[in-house]
C-alpha cells in the first residue's frame, strides 16, 4: 500500500526499512542517541531486511547500494550502522551476489582504518552467531581484506597501521596472520609494513637491511622509526617536537603521555576541530587550561578559525554541548559511576572552575557555526513547548543541555540557513508564532523564546493551525519534554493537513527531550520520525529525514 505522503515509496518496503536502520539504527523511525553497542543494536535480527532482500533476485544486490548511497550522503552520524550493515551483507548465506558486492565495498565504506577493524570484528561475531559456527575466513573473505591492505601504497599503510596499530578488541597483526595478504614479490615496501605489522620494526628492519637502496623501502622504514621512536621517547620536551616536526596526531601518543602539559600544547594545532571539542574537557581537568596557560590562546585560536570552521562543516549543536559540558564541568555521571562515587570513602575531587576566555571563546564558536550551516530549501514550522519544565529539565542523553535550550537550538539553525521557517511555542489556544532575529545570538533567542506564552501541549496544533491560516510547510517539528497523548493524534493531523493544503510529501518531526519512552503506534509511519532525547547528531537527523534519504 502506497503512502500518501510518498506515492514512489511503499512505507512497508524492505529498502525503506534499511534505509532507517542505516540512518537511526532501527528499521522504524525512531532514533534514540546513546551507545548503540551497549544497547544491542548490532545483531542481526535488528536488521532482517537484508536476508529478505537478499532472497528476491530482483532486488539481492540492493543492500549494498543502499550503503553506499547512504555513505555518500555524509548525513549518517553513528557510521557503526553502516559498517554492521555491510558486515551483515557479507556473511549472510542467501545470494552470492550480495556477498560479493559487500566485499567489493570494503574499500569505499570502510576507507578508515577504524572502521575496516570493526567490519572485521562484525564479520567475525556474525560468523559465530549462525546456526553452524565458523570461523569466517574463507578464500572470498581473505580475499576482501587482502585488498583492502594492498589496495594502498605501502607509505599509506604503514601511516594507517602506525596510527591506529588494533580497535575493538582485533589489531592489524591478528587480521593479517588469519588473511596472509601477498604483494608483488618488487614491491619490497610493502612487504616491509606487512613484516612490520607481524614482527615489529626491530625485526623488520634487520630483514631488510640489505635493501635500503630501495627509494620507496627508504622512505617507508624512516617513517616507521621516527614514529617508533617518538612512541618510547622519555623527554616530553623531545616528544612535543616530534609531534610538531612529524604532525603526529593523539591516536600516535603513547599513554606515559598522555598527562603531559608539552604534548597537549603541541597537539592542539595538529587535532581536527571535532577532536579538540571533545578533549577539551579533558585538557581543562588535566589543569591544562589556567588563566594564562600556553594552551589557551591556542584553544581559542583554533575553534575561532572561520576556515577550519567552514571546511569541517562544526555543526553548532556540538558546539552547544562542549559548551554546557564545559561550563558544567564536564558530562554527567552515569548512574553506575554516580552510585561508586556516592558510595566511595573519598569522592572524586571537583575540576577546577571553566576558563572564562576559553567559554567566551566556544560562545563566538557557536555563532559562527551557525553561519555555515547548508539549506535543504525545504519551509518548516518549529513549535517548542517553553514550560518551566522544558526550561529546567535537562535533555536526555545531553544532561547539561536543557530541554528548551535543545530546541532553541535546532529552530535558530534553520532559521540561519532556510528562507521559510516559522518558530512558535504551544499556547492554550493553538500556537504563538515568534519573530526571532534571524541574525540574532542564540543567548538573543533564547530570551525571546521565553517571553513567549506557554500553555497546552498538544502536537496536532501545528498542522491545525497552519491548515487555518492556509500556510504551506513541508517539515513540521514539535519539540516538548514528553508525549502523554496518543501518537496517531498528530499522525491524523498531518494526513488531514497534506489532504487539505494538497501537499503530499508534508513530514513530521516529534521531539521529545526528556524522555527515551513514546507511546507506540500499531503502524508507524516513515514520513513521521521521533527523537527521544538530544546529541549533535540530532540536527542532522532531522536533515536526512527532511531530504527523503530514509
Amino acid at each position: 500500500m502506497a503512502t500518501e505522503a510518498n506515492p514512489d515509496v511503499d512505507p512497508n518496503s524492505l529498502d525503506t526499512h534499511l534505509l532507517q536502520y542505516l540512518y537511526v539504527g532501527q528499521e522504524c523511525p525512531k532514533y534514540q542517541p546513546g551507545n548503540w553497542f551497549v544497547h544491542n543494536y548490532y545483531y542481526a535480527h535488528r536488521v532482517p531486511s537484508i536476508a529478505q532482500l537478499a532472497e528476491d533476485k530482483a532486488k539481492e544486490g540492493l543492500p549494498v547500494e543502499l550503503i553506499l548511497k547512504a555513505y555518500e550522503s555524509k548525513l549518517v552520524q553513528n557510521q557503526e550502522t553502516l559498517v554492521f550493515a555491510l558486515a551483515v551483507c557479507a556473511r549472510q548465506d542467501k545470494s552470492e551476489v550480495l556477498r560479493h558486492k559487500a566485499y567489493e565495498a570494503i574499500k569505499t565504506v570502510c576507507q578508515m582504518p577504524q572502521h575496516f577493524i570493526l567490519f572485521v570484528k562484525f564479520a567475525s561475531q556474525l560468523s559465530k552467531q549462525q546456526p553452524d559456527p565458523k570461523h569466517g575466513w574463507g578464500h572470498g573473505w581473505r580475499k576482501a581484506v587482502n585488498n583492502w591492505y594492498l589496495s594502498k601504497n605501502a607509505l599509506e599503510l604503514a601511516k594507517c597501521v602506525t596510527r591506529y596499530k588494533g580497535r575493538y578488541g582485533w589489531k592489524h597483526k591478528d587480521i593479517i596472520k588469519l588473511a596472509h595478504p601477498a604483494p608483488p614479490k618488487d614491491d619490497i615496501a610493502m612487504r616491509a609494513v606487512l613484516r612490520y605489522i607481524a614482527y615489529g620494526f626491530k625485526d623488520t628492519k634487520s630483514h631488510f637491511q640489505q635493501s635500503m637502496d630501495n627509494e620507496q623501502l627508504s622512505e617507508v622504514i624512516q617513517y616507521i622509526e621516527n614514529i617508533e621512536d617518538f612512541k618510547h621517547c622519555e623527554d616530553e620536551v623531545r616528544a612535543a617536537r616530534l609531534i610538531e616536526v612529524h604532525n603526529l596526531t593523539l591516536d600516535h601518543v603513547p599513554g606515559h603521555f598522555l598527562k603531559s602539559e608539552e604534548v597537549w600544547n603541541a597537539l592542539i594545532p595538529t587535532m581536527d576541530l571535532t577532536t579538540l571539542l571533545n578533549n577539551l574537557q579533558r585538557m581543562h581537568n588535566m589543569g591544562l587550561l589556567k588563566s594564562n596557560a600556553p594552551g589557551v590562546e591556542k584553544i581559542t585560536d583554533a575553534i575561532s578559525n572561520v576556515k577550519s570552521l567552514a571546511s569541517e562543516k562544526i555543526h553548532p549543536a556540538l558546539v552547544l554541548i562542549t559548551i554546557k559540558n564545559y561550563e558544567n564541568s564536564g558530562k554527567p555521571l552515569s548512574y553506575e559511576k554516580r552510585v561508586v562515587q556516592q558510595e566511595a570513602e573519598k569522592p572524586l575531587p571537583s575540576p577546577p572552575k571553566p576558563n572564562q576566555t576559553i567559554v567566551k571563546a566556544l560562545y563566538k564558536t557557536l555563532n559562527l557555526t551557525l553561519a555555515h550551516l547548508e539549506p535543504t530549501r525545504l519551509r518548516y514550522m518549529v513549535v517548542i513547548n517553553m514550560n518551566k519544565l522544558m526550561l529546567e529539565s535537562r535533555a536526555w542523553r545531553s544532561g547539561n543541555v536543557t530541554a528548551a535550550e535543545a530546541g532553541c537550538l535546532i529552530a535558530l539553525s534553520l532559521l540561519r540557513c532556510e528562507k521559510t521557517v516559522t518558530v512558535a511555542t504551544f499556547k492554550h489556544i493553538g500556537v504563538h508564532v515568534v519573530n526571532l532575529d534571524r541574525n540574532g545570538t542564540f543567548g538573543q533567542a533564547m530570551r525571546k523564546l521565553q517571553q513567549a506564552p506557554v500553555g497546552t501541549v498538544d502536537i496536532s496544533k501545528p498542522m491545525s493551525w497552519a491548515t487555518h491560516q492556509n500556510k504551506k510547510y513541508d517539515i513540521f517539528i514539535n519539540i516538548v519534554d514528553q508525549i502523554t497523548q496518543k501518537l496517531d493524534e498528530s499522525r491524523e493531523a498531518i494526513k488531514a493537513y497534506r489532504t487539505k493544503m494538497n501537499l503530499p510529501n508534508v513530514k513530521l518531526v516529534n521531539c521529545t527531550m526528556c524522555t527515551p519512552a513514546v507511546p507506540d503506534v500499531d503502524v508507524p509511519d516513515k514520513n513521521v520520525l521521533t527523537i527521544c532525547g538530544f546529541d549533535a547528531g540530532v540536527p542532522k537527523i532531522i536533515e536526512a529525514f527532511a531530504k527523503s534519504l530514509f
